[in-house]
């Protein structure tokens, strides 16, 4: 399904200059063009490895470089990210989309196509081989061997319309895109323009911004005079919302989330622009609590990210709740195009698990062709990995980059690649799962997603068994506890797990507390443990579970909170979530898991099960999918969340 942006960012050019406009004046508007970017068309200049890739894929393509040559050489260039199964870019020089530069992951090669504007003024232009065709094409078809020693051709007919694109593939030309109308690409000055002219010639655009910004920061500031700390990642968005609060408000701490996954240049970003600009840093480290925990969940996944939790959500709601406890205003580098959810985003904001921290963006209406020529106008210190082809900073081994952008990592950085690639190694072994497991990242997603059958329907005889991954990922963790059978019969539910649910006397003491926490009844009755609620009562025998009656939701969950439980007992990480966001204090960390303090009062307000990772994320993901049977059994609309309890954590 198409993702509709609620905020879709508007390029403006100049066909007269043949420059970028960021903002018009509104008696120019009428003399400009917008540009026709795919949503939300938060184009960037382009960088030097930019040029590099795109010189390189274009010479792999057709074999010479003209094309880059009339282009791109010397020239300004805006990339537009755009979906794609890796990582694609629409590249966009005098004002015109000439084509697509993309990752090819099973080639592991930078490729470009042509679009429309850019097959048609090739062709024109005699820039290009071409292959004439008599009649109408379609995808896919064969064009037969052809005397063109280019990789792509355009395709023609016998009245010069641009029709689609031709590879050859096995020695044979064929179509990989056709093209349904289209217009040809639009004049502009034919003058080469710099990253210099483009600053110069919106300067106004770019004060507009900034002024905005630091009025809206200064108000801010004086309705909520809070201590000011700016949350800085060593990237780009959160180093322009450090400057223009600084200029606004002349101070502020600089909050640095150290996940112990952050590649070495972003490391020494903070610690310069800290030193530069005369800030005390703060340091939320999570050290290496994603090593000590990935045994326990394994490779965390897009749709699976115990690791936000563990080493980004905790240590900053420790280190701030120390630092700041009273309140400070955060300062983010937060977008609106950057993502749906950040485009409804409001521009100030309280964090449900950060209540204490009044937060806002200064750049949310900022786009990156704004953001970037602000940074190069102040010369403001920025991270050098966006120079060598890093697009998004962060973890390194974060499963929301790309094939591309692991490429980079393993390329430049082997020997913490090699760290990563022998734990992705581990779990292949034990999860039976092909080569391409890790060559084309299908550890990125844990539940059976479209994209990653996008990926597998390349590789053959492999078929995605998510139960059999799920029951091997418990299997071979160290909670070592995964659910082998569930049969429902007579309005009851048998879950059948692959060893004893509880193996020493602490645990059952663990159990039988949190039991009471959650206000269930517990009964413990020689070598069976029953557990009563309203609803539901569940037998405890050895390794199985019994639940009767389990005719409705409510009888579902209060079996996945006894489960949730068990898990814990068996799993936990130890990342202090529960201690940290209990309102009463009074859970402590046992070697059985959290327990309760019996001796005060519990509200049984579930806040300390529902922050835990091993619940939230391990047995809602993992667990419960192969108790019901279903991969998305963590989206059901009866699962008891946290939210309905954080009126609390206030």
């Amino acid at each position: 399904m198409r993702r509709i942006w609620p905020k879709i960012a508007k390029i403006y050019w100049d066909p007269d200059y043949n420059i970028p406009v960021v903002k018009p004046k509104h008696h120019q508007v009428d003399l400009f063009y917008v540009l026709k970017l795919t949503e939300p068309g938060d184009a960037r200049p382009g960088f030097k490895r930019d040029y590099e890739r795109l010189e390189e894929s274009i010479e792999y393509e057709f074999g010479d470089e003209k094309l880059y040559n009339e282009w791109f050489r010397g020239q300004f260039i805006l990339m537009n990210k755009v979906p794609h199964w890796d990582q694609m870019w629409e590249v966009v020089s005098s004002g015109n989309v000439w084509g697509q530069l993309y990752y090819d992951p099973f080639t592991r090669k930078w490729k470009f196509r042509l679009t429309y504007s850019g097959a048609y003024y090739a062709y024109h232009n005699r820039l290009v081989e071409y292959i004439r065709v008599s009649s109408p094409i379609k995808k896919k078809q064969s064009l037969g061997i052809r005397s063109i020693s280019s990789r792509q051709a355009v395709i023609v007919n016998e009245q010069e319309e641009i029709l689609g694109l031709a590879e050859n593939i096995g020695g044979k030309f064929i179509v990989t895109k056709t093209f349904k109308g289209g217009k040809p690409p639009i004049e502009v000055d034919v003058k080469r323009r710099s990253l210099e002219d483009v600053l110069k010639y919106n300067e106004d655009g770019i004060e507009w911004y900034k002024g905005h910004s630091i009025n809206f920061l200064t108000k801010l500031y004086k309705k909520n005079p809070l201590p000011i700390v700016v949350s800085y990642s060593g990237g780009k968005d959160s180093l322009v919302a450090l400057h223009l609060t600084l200029e606004a408000l002349g101070e502020a701490d600089l909050l640095f989330n150290d996940t112990g996954l952050e590649l070495p240049e972003t490391i020494k970003n903070v610690e310069y622009v800290a030193k530069r600009f005369g800030l005390n840093l703060v340091r939320a480290s999570a050290g290496n609590a994603f090593w000590e925990t990935v045994s326990i969940f394994g490779p965390p996944g897009k749709d699976y990210r115990w690791c936000c939790k563990i080493i980004k959500l905790v240590p900053i709601a420790k280190t701030t709740r120390v630092k700041w406890g009273s309140g400070a205003l955060n300062i983010v580098g937060q977008r609106a195009y950057e993502s749906i959810d950040r485009a409804k985003s409001p521009i100030v904001w309280r964090n449900r698990w950060v209540p204490h921290l009044l937060t806002t963006t200064p750049i949310q209406e900022w786009n990156q062709l704004v953001l970037w020529l602000y940074i190069y106008k102040y010369k403001l210190p920025y991270n050098p990995l966006y120079d060598i082809g890093y697009e998004r900073l962060g973890c390194y081994l974060c499963p929301a980059s790309t094939l591309a952008e692991f490429g980079e990592v393993e390329k430049r950085y082997p020997c913490l690649w090699k760290k990563w690639l022998d734990i992705l190694e581990y779990w292949r072994d034990k999860l039976h799962q092909p080569c391409e497991w890790i060559t084309l990242g299908l550890w990125r997603w844990l539940t059976p997603a479209i994209a990653k059958y996008r990926l597998v329907k390349h590789i053959g005889n492999y078929n995605v068994d998510w139960r059999r991954e799920y029951m091997e990922r418990l299997l071979n963790s160290k909670v070592n506890l995964t659910p082998i059978r569930a049969n429902e019969e007579n309005n009851n539910l048998e879950v059948i797990f692959n060893r004893k649910l509880f193996t020493n006397r602490q645990q059952i003491e663990v159990f039988k507390t949190n039991m009471k926490m959650l206000d269930k009844e517990f009964i413990e009755n020689n070598n069976e443990l029953l557990v009563r609620t309203k609803d539901t009562l569940i037998h405890i025998i050895d390794n199985k579970i019994l639940v009767e009656p389990y005719e409705n939701v409510d009888n579902l969950e209060d079996l996945v909170d006894v489960v949730k439980i068990i898990y814990r007992i068996h799993g936990c990480s130890r990342c202090g979530s529960c201690i940290l966001w209990c309102p009463y204090k009074i859970v402590k960390l046992t070697k059985a898991g959290p327990k309760p303090d019996p001796l005060n009062k519990c509200s049984g307000c579930r806040i300390c099960l529902e922050v835990c990772p091993v619940s939230e994320v391990l047995v809602e993901k993992v667990v419960v999918p192969l108790i019901i049977n279903d991969p998305r059994a963590w989206s059901r609309p009866s699962r008891r969340r946290a939210e309905e309890y954080s009126e609390l954590l206030v």
